[in-house]
């Protein structure tokens, strides 16, 4: 019987991870985090997170539960945890919840960024964190693109299929989609939704930038979203450019 059900929330550089999930092909942040948990309490734990973030995706406030079965102190636990984990994953708080709270099953929405950098040349600073985008954007046209994936809709052209994929429909509610313009030649996404499909975020991102290469024209979009085709839609945005912000109960 688990004495008590933790929520920590968590934040991580992805770069040098093959994704949140526990893998045998690589170091995972789930891997990494079950490890240092189990040799803290001494017993073994089952992680649950609100976001199984992609190779290379990072976040700034993840979810993640399990369950205590002994005695410890809250404090030395959160300390511990931020000792003995690597430095790009960070523990930011710890707190008691519900023996029935699940992360996914309780959670509200998520918002996610996803950055670019424009120009010829790129900082250092943003190569993991941003994709570089060589290309003049018609930033006023991607704009004016949003609103149009705003609402409810059957979002299985932004979808990439795989066998696991379990979904009993395609249908997602976003609630909002921003795009802010900084005078480093940043573009700086930002996308709320109850819920989100595999690399939706990612295949949004990819064919807003693709109307703004002009490859794409915003008419084209109620097409897009009816014929429901992968194929139509724009590219797959690359993972180091996406951050889990905010995970909403």
């Amino acid at each position: 019987m688990p004495l008590k059900n933790l929520l920590l929330h968590v934040a991580y550089d992805g770069t040098n991870y093959l994704g949140w999930q526990l893998t045998k092909e690589g170091p995972s942040i789930e891997g990494c985090l079950k490890n240092v948990i189990e040799q803290i309490l001494q017993h073994s734990v089952q992680l649950q997170a609100a976001s199984r973030t992609d190779a290379g995706v990072h976040a700034k406030n993840q979810t993640v539960n399990f369950f205590v079965e002994k005695e410890f102190c809250a404090k030395r636990l959160f300390i511990s945890l931020n000792q003995l984990l690597p430095k790009d994953i960070r523990v930011l708080e710890l707190k008691d919840v519900p023996l029935d709270f699940h992360p996914t099953l309780h959670c509200k929405g998520k918002t996610y960024t996803y950055q670019i950098c424009c120009g010829k040349v790129q900082l250092p600073c943003h190569r993991h964190y941003s994709w570089h985008v060589i290309e003049i954007l018609d930033v006023p046209l991607m704009k004016a693109a949003l609103p149009s994936f705003i609402g409810s809709h059957d979002f299985s052209a932004f979808c990439n299929m795989r066998k696991n994929l379990n979904y009993e429909h395609y249908i997602r509610n976003v609630e909002s989609f921003e795009l802010t313009e900084f005078e480093d030649n940043r573009l700086v996404f930002r996308i709320s939704g109850n819920n989100f499909l595999y690399k939706m975020v990612r295949n949004l991102v990819g064919t807003v930038v693709d109307i703004g290469r002009n490859r794409l024209k915003i008419e084209d979009i109620p097409d897009i979203i009816n014929q429901k085709s992968r194929i139509k839609a724009g590219i797959t945005a690359p993972a180091h450019g996406l951050c889990l912000e905010f995970i909403h109960y």
